[in-house]
């Protein structure tokens, strides 16, 4: 790895840390020693690619990894199409590039979700797929409103349990 410069190799393990899997499972699936996984780990770290929490778990710093945009789709489903939304949640659920998805209510919208894009060519080619298997399927929309997030403030998932 290139100082603050991503290869395959790099991505891969990043991936798959993000997946949950063990150094050694990386290392088998990746194709290179225990040691070069560990290595270029620290490497990540000190680079800002990755955030260790504790032993053994990383976060991603998607900023630094150049996947910081953000959007917020919200999606008001026909009559009709409102029977499906339990298929719709699990064919969006598949979806690495969505990370949140909710059934609401007490709004006019069916569902939210929070997705993440490297750019805007990327939001706008995913947009096109999601209306086009909407489309294959007679699943109809009312409304679809799209935030995208221009700068993030602050990035972080609840720790305290009441």
């Amino acid at each position: 790895m290139r100082k603050n410069d991503l290869d395959e190799i790099d991505k891969r393990i990043i991936g798959n840390l993000l997946m949950g899997k063990t150094q050694i499972e990386i290392a088998e699936v990746v194709g290179v020693t225990l040691r070069t996984v560990q290595n270029r780990i620290k490497a990540l770290e000190e680079q800002g690619f990755l955030i260790k929490l504790k032993e053994g778990y990383w976060i991603a710093n998607y900023q630094k990894l150049g996947l910081s945009m953000l959007a917020v789709i919200l999606v008001d489903f026909d009559v009709e199409s409102k029977t499906r939304l339990d298929e719709i949640i699990e064919h969006f659920k598949r979806l690495d590039f969505v990370e949140n998805i909710f059934e609401t209510v007490g709004s006019q919208y069916d569902m939210c979700m929070i997705v993440r894009y490297k750019d805007v060519e990327e939001f706008r080619r995913e947009r096109r797929r999601f209306m086009e298997w909407m489309s294959k399927r007679g699943i109809k929309i009312n409304h679809l409103h799209t935030f995208i997030a221009s700068k993030t403030h602050k990035d972080h998932r609840r720790t305290i349990i009441p």
